[in-house]
């Protein structure tokens, strides 16, 4: 699986999605491991280690990749929230 490239890996999860029905949105991933997903606070020095992540402002602790992805949820859900509501036509 590491010697997949990202183009690829795309392009499957699109097929298997699309085939299940399922929809699928991409989301900037930019400092989704800085930023911490309660509080908004984005720092460099807020990812402590590989698998740690500490808030400098509020000082809450918990596994990196935990926090990455509520942070990727939270993006997901903006963008179809906006993509759905720029295609609804308004109501007369």
């Amino acid at each position: 699986m590491h010697s997949w490239s990202f183009h690829r890996l795309a392009a499957f999860t699109e097929y298997k999605a699309k085939r299940a029905g399922v929809p699928l949105v991409y989301v900037d991933p930019a400092y989704t491991s800085r930023q911490y997903s309660a509080c908004g606070h984005t720092d460099r020095k807020n990812r402590a280690g590989q698998a740690t992540f500490a808030c400098r402002a509020c000082g809450v602790m918990m596994h990196a990749d935990d926090n990455a992805s509520h942070n990727i949820g939270c993006k997901g859900e903006a963008v179809w929230i906006a993509g759905r509501e720029s295609r609804v036509p308004a109501t007369p």
